[in-house]
């Protein structure tokens, strides 16, 4: 890796700028890369491995300071509110139907693949009970056996928006992490 003498030379050989008046990295419009990320148009390009480290460094303090159960809700409130937002989004676009559970997996599996979150796989839909899979999860993947699942984040954002989509309340249970040991995430998620 280059060594730079300052910020922004590291910023300009990765084609990104500190958007003016605020702390948002965005792709420079000189840049090439091609990669689709989340709302801000600067950004559609951009998905790093650092996302990867901040999570997982909020998760690792958050739970020192607060537990992990209190950490735990917070993820899974703050992944399920950015859900319902990117929902409502989709569907006053007309990109998805109300009702149409399997557009939404489709597009969480979309996200999830462009933005670094994981690889969703949908393993069954019914209609009270539907089961995914998350291989190389950005919260767990590669992490050792802490005795408990953490991947709250991201079962907060394929629920959340579950019930944007459905206008019923869903719930998720982890049932496989790599943080109990597995090599991948399973999530069962039920209507309430």
């Amino acid at each position: 890796m280059p060594e730079y003498t300052n910020y922004d030379e590291y910023l300009e050989n990765m084609g990104l700028i500190l958007k003016e008046g605020a702390s948002i990295l965005c792709l420079s419009p000189e840049s090439d890369a091609t990669r689709p990320g989340p709302f801000c148009e600067e950004r559609k390009t951009l998905v790093s491995a650092n996302s990867v480290g901040a999570l997982r460094s909020i998760i690792i303090t958050g739970s020192k300071q607060f537990g992990m159960g209190t950490m735990g809700s917070i993820l899974r409130i703050a992944g399920g509110e950015f859900s319902t937002l990117r929902a409502a989004q989709m569907i006053d676009a007309g990109k998805i139907q109300k009702g149409d559970i399997q557009g939404w997996l489709d597009l969480v599996k979309f996200d999830f693949k462009n933005w670094g979150y994981g690889i969703l796989t949908t393993e069954s839909i019914e209609d009270d009970k539907i089961v995914v899979r998350l291989d190389e999860s950005m919260s767990s993947a590669g992490i050792p056996n802490l005795g408990k699942a953490v991947c709250y984040y991201e079962g907060g954002r394929i629920t959340g928006g579950l019930s944007e989509v459905t206008g019923e309340k869903w719930q998720f249970v982890e049932t496989n992490c790599w943080g109990i040991g597995d090599d991948f995430c399973k999530f069962e998620i039920t209507k309430i």
